[in-house]
């Protein structure tokens, strides 16, 4: 295939999959706070209007993530003879989720990569299950692997989104039972975080960094500032000794500068994975997931 093609192609796919950045949240707001009755932080009813300049992008905008994240709740019709519980859809899966849902259903997605046996080991290595680590995870819209991440004992998730559609996509994918468990899930915006300094022991993202740079379009200029903004606010809510998991493809350079200047002033990060050939002890190769892997530990 033409190297021209898979740039095209990958980057098609970023900005069209990935999500979780600008909506203006209380900054007052802190990420461990008991659910609501409706399981959705209630910040995330209320929106405020941007304090950032927007974008001159679509990919930039609330109402085309809202309108994406839309398209995935569809109605629950008649269900396959078989009465399963997950149908394939393409590269999909169409979730029901629980019967007080409305009869819908969540067309879900693993963005570059799944849980088991692809991002789990290099992940479970670093961060290790049942551990009472409280994790963010940005950008979480309709993501299955951070559902089945959940399962494998990771239960100590914030995780938000840009878009308020993609946050009830999140909340109908975990399920009501989920979602009590959670510590928050919420509306917010990356580059202005409604949690507290030192809030997290790590941090999983995956392509939210890849769309907020991608969202700039051809102003690089801008692009490079809301990446910066970003994880500048990352170093402040991570923990001393906490780590950054970032999984990112169209924009590796990008995200690499970002942590690089970021680090060049504040002096805040220690990369330890930085995207070469790695094998876990248990014999797994980062070759096999079709992303490239960035860990940073904050110190």
């Amino acid at each position: 295939m033409p190297i021209i093609f898979v740039t095209i192609l990958i980057f098609a796919t970023v900005v069209t999959c990935c999500h979780g950045w600008i909506v203006t949240t209380n900054p007052q707001l802190k990420s461990r706070m008991p659910p609501s009755s409706s399981n959705i932080h209630p910040n995330s009813r209320h929106l405020q209007a941007s304090l950032f300049e927007e974008p001159d992008n679509e990919f930039g905008r609330m109402t085309y993530w809202d309108q994406s994240y839309r398209e995935s709740l569809v109605e629950n019709k008649d269900k396959d003879e078989d009465n399963s519980e997950h149908k394939n859809v393409g590269t999909a899966t169409t979730t029901t989720t629980s019967e007080d849902d409305d009869n819908a259903e969540t067309e879900t997605f693993s963005w570059y990569c799944g849980w088991e046996n692809e991002l789990e080991p290099f992940f479970t290595e670093l961060v290790p299950p049942n551990s009472n680590s409280t994790i963010l995870i940005p950008g979480i819209g309709n993501d299955a692997c951070i559902r089945d991440m959940f399962d494998a004992g990771y239960v100590h998730l914030s995780a938000f989104d840009y878009a308020p559609e993609g946050v009830e996509c999140a909340n109908r994918m975990f399920g009501p039972e989920r979602v009590e468990l959670m510590d928050d899930l919420r509306v917010a915006d990356a580059r202005s975080l409604p949690y507290g300094d030192v809030s997290f022991d790590a941090v999983l993202e995956k392509g939210t960094l890849d769309s907020i740079y991608l969202s700039g379009g051809k102003d690089k200029v801008l692009s490079k500032k809301h990446l910066g903004m970003a994880v500048s606010e990352l170093a402040r809510v991570v923990k001393e000794g906490g780590i950054v998991f970032s999984v990112t493809a169209a924009c590796v350079d990008a995200v690499q500068l970002a942590f690089d200047e970021c680090n060049e002033l504040k002096g805040c990060w220690r990369q330890i994975r930085d995207g070469g050939l790695y094998m876990t002890d248990d014999g797994y190769t980062s070759n096999n997931v079709d992303a490239t892997m960035l860990v940073w530990e904050r110190i």
